[in-house]
């Protein structure tokens, strides 16, 4: 084998770069608390309201990305399960 795909594995070679946080929906969710949060301290109405608005996107990204997840596992699922009862053969 080339190595090539061996290498993601070692620390030393990796990319340094790091998945963003809010790639996942648990993520996006703290996010969105974390807005609401904030948005009671403002003094003014302009930045309650961009932080609400804030809060509002970050949860509307949970639910998708939470969606996605569950379609991923299910499709997993799926596949571990006919992988087990012999269907991804071919009968000639």
């Amino acid at each position: 084998m080339s190595g090539l795909i061996d290498c993601f594995d070692d620390p030393n070679t990796a990319s340094r770069k790091i998945r963003p946080r809010r790639d996942t929906s648990e993520a996006c969710r703290e996010r969105a608390s974390e807005d609401l949060l904030r948005s009671v301290t403002m003094l003014t109405a302009n930045e309650r309201l961009i932080l609400e608005r804030s809060a509002a996107s970050w949860g509307v990204r949970a639910e998708m990305l939470e969606g996605i997840e569950r379609s991923a596992a299910e499709r997993c699922a799926s596949v571990s399960r006919s992988t087990r009862n012999g269907e991804d053969h071919v009968r000639l």
